[in-house]
């Protein structure tokens, strides 16, 4: 903790689940601050507290924010803050705070529709310059000719099941497009410029469907449809461009139900009523999509009505395919769900090989966990939910704090 890295109020609330705030502060901030107040004092360290805000624990920090930049302890102990030694806020908002503390903490508010997608765009775009300045500038021309009028066309006519932001879904497309970047890489050594182009842009257009277009109701999807068909009209004429994926053989658009026509007889043969599992299109889709994201390690958010699948179509397809080297678990969020115990049972999986390194049990080299009612866990009094807080942290980072 000693390195630039952050910390965050989501995993405080599981290791402190049941203190007070002033607990609270005594136990985690002398721990982590004094080290840092204490340690050379020509390397800038920083604690990024990015979990969401309430008027318990922020409360007891007003001493600390103001200019005197001193942390009052209950056991009276006092820590100043070194002139390289600075405290971050990264939240959401500050809905539950008070006055006091939105003077102290020095905010600056960014608007997330202000902010746009564009910033996200672009700096994924500027990855890709290793590829090639022809290629770089090809897909900038190719991202800005489709996202400008879709993400428009979502935002003013279509309805999504769960909100999400165009930020977020733009980061998802960029995601899905490297994820399967290995579908089509191989063929530029094959084909033509103009025809790998060409066919590259059929892999964005794909990614674009089921990143940006995947979160909208099935009668949102015609909206889009008309909208992508008419910036290029490269799909048949026949139902939607959410009824197509690309056939590598033939390196053209296809139907869904293609991928079904093959083996669905043989799946039937020798199980019991209640184990069957009939492949649809949307298994199919779903699946494609989802195995791609997982090769990669990508996170992975199944969202739907109850009872249409999602826990089968995970366990006996996603989980059930993955190969000998790789660990599956599962863990069932309910109403009860604590952060505390969320973290034990993620660590449960995993072997310690040193201080601060885990490793997948038995010897694997990889590990998925499946986590199944995610919206279970019970609201506290200010809204927030510690175990996707803690999980939310684990994500970005890539680790948390250890009690």
């Amino acid at each position: 903790m000693l390195n630039p890295k952050s910390i965050s109020v989501a995993e405080l609330y599981g290791a402190f689940d049941d203190q007070s705030p002033a607990q609270w502060s005594e136990g985690v901030l002398s721990s982590v601050l004094k080290q840092m107040v204490s340690a050379e004092t020509n390397i800038s360290r920083w604690m990024v507290i990015d979990g969401p805000v309430d008027t318990l624990w922020i409360e007891s920090m007003n001493s600390v924010l103001d200019d005197s930049m001193r942390l009052t302890l209950v056991n009276c102990d006092v820590i100043a803050l070194t002139k390289n030694v600075r405290l971050l806020f990264e939240c959401d908002g500050l809905a539950v705070a008070s006055p006091a503390t939105v003077s102290r903490v020095g905010m600056i508010y960014m608007d997330i529709d202000e902010l746009g997608w564009k910033p996200v765009i672009k700096s994924w775009l500027d990855t890709k310059s290793d590829r090639g300045k022809e290629y770089k500038e090809f897909l900038t021309e190719t991202a800005f000719r489709y996202l400008d009028k879709v993400i428009t066309t979502k935002k003013t006519s279509c309805k999504e099941l769960v909100q999400s932001s165009e930020g977020a879904c733009v980061r998802n497309l960029c995601s899905l497009y490297d994820a399967l970047e290995d579908q089509w890489k191989m063929k530029e050594k094959e084909m033509p410029k103009e025809d790998f182009y060409a066919y590259t842009e059929k892999w964005f257009v794909f990614s674009m469907i089921w990143s940006i277009g995947a979160t909208i109701d099935e009668t949102s999807r015609r909206e889009l449809d008309i909208v992508i068909r008419d910036i290029e009209p490269m799909f048949p004429t026949t139902n939607t461009v959410f009824d197509y994926y690309i056939n590598t053989k033939k390196n053209d658009w296809a139907p869904w139900d293609e991928m079904l026509k093959a083996g669905q007889a043989q799946l039937l043969q020798g199980r019991e009523f209640h184990d069957i599992y009939i492949q649809t299109i949307d298994w199919a889709r779903n699946r494609f999509v989802s195995q791609a994201l997982l090769n990669k390690n990508r996170h992975i958010l199944f969202v739907g009505n109850s009872g249409v699948g999602k826990t089968v179509l995970i366990e006996k397809t996603l989980l059930a395919e993955l190969n000998q080297l790789e660990l599956s678990f599962t863990i069932n969020f309910s109403a009860g769900t604590s952060s505390n115990r969320t973290q034990e049972m993620i660590e449960s999986n995993f072997d310690r090989r040193a201080k601060n390194k885990f490793k997948p049990k038995n010897t694997k080299l990889k590990a998925v966990c499946f986590i199944d009612d995610l919206n279970m866990p019970k609201r506290d009094e200010y809204g927030s939910q510690p175990p996707i807080e803690l999980l939310r942290q684990w994500f970005d980072s890539g680790y948390w704090y250890d009690r």
